[in-house]
């Protein structure tokens, strides 16, 4: 089976720093990648890469065959890859509805409209209504589409975040950190609604995480980086056992 993502000998470098050392990683259709290094290794920089966020020194990009290497961020989420924040980046003023609205922005002509008309997307050449409507639905989030962003919980930021993503349809979601201030019944949620992603919305999904355990519960395969580069990728129970990435994490058990 061809990957839908394949990433080949990425480089990215800052001044004379380089950040991310010839990484290769590719992820198959419906996969849950795991994105694991102790802090500094480098995951949120090659993150950014995939993304577009981030400058490629060398090496490429190849999303369904197509190389997006040289694509910007915009043109990339346009290809089908789309994104959350370890911050959630959300519009906080306006409401849960609109936020979601924008994640159409590289299907619709004017996703916007509905801000200037007080209503809805009227003038898109998609079914916003129809599409918004199944994501919230989805993510048990219908009654909450007219509440301000600022008024919800951090958990439910990050269901918008996830939702505004969906809306979209992406090949593959990037989820940077999504458990980051969540307690143990909210991750223990995000864990249910990640493992159900792939068959439910067709979609990969890369992870970065420092919750151990969940990336192990979750992935298919994970990818160890350390100093920017790859040292390792396996299952879970291959990762945990690796000599070298025990080594990397300077001794740490990784379940802690």
């Amino acid at each position: 089976m061809n990957p839908l993502l394949k990433v080949e000998g990425l480089t990215v470098r800052f001044g004379g720093l380089t950040a991310v050392d010839d990484a290769s990683l590719a992820i198959a259709p419906g996969q849950i990648r795991g994105l694991i290094g102790p802090n500094g290794a480098g995951k949120t920089t090659l993150f950014n890469a995939i993304s577009g966020l981030a400058p490629i020194a060398a090496g490429s990009l190849h999303l369904s065959g197509v190389d997006v290497t040289s694509f910007s961020a915009p043109q990339r989420a346009a290809q089908g890859i789309r994104r959350t924040f370890q911050t959630v980046q959300l519009v906080q003023s306006l409401t849960v509805y609109e936020n979601l609205l924008f994640g159409l922005h590289s299907v619709a002509r004017d996703p916007f409209t509905a801000f200037v008309v007080g209503g809805h997307a009227q003038r898109t050449n998609v079914d916003a209504d129809r599409i918004l409507a199944e994501v919230l639905e989805y993510l048990g989030m219908s009654d909450l589409q007219d509440r301000v962003v600022e008024t919800l919980t951090i958990a439910d930021q990050r269901y918008v975040e996830i939702g505004r993503a969906l809306v979209a349809r992406p090949k593959l979601l990037m989820l940077d950190e999504p458990t980051a201030g969540l307690s143990p019944a909210q991750l223990e949620r995000l864990d249910d609604l990640i493992a159900k992603l792939p068959a439910d919305w067709d979609v990969s999904i890369l992870l970065v995480e420092h919750v151990i355990p969940l990336v192990v519960k979750l992935c298919d395969r994970i990818t160890v980086l350390d100093r920017g580069r790859v040292i390792a990728e396996g299952t879970g129970s291959e990762i945990e056992n690796d000599p070298v990435v025990q080594k990397a994490y300077l001794g740490e058990r990784l379940d802690a």
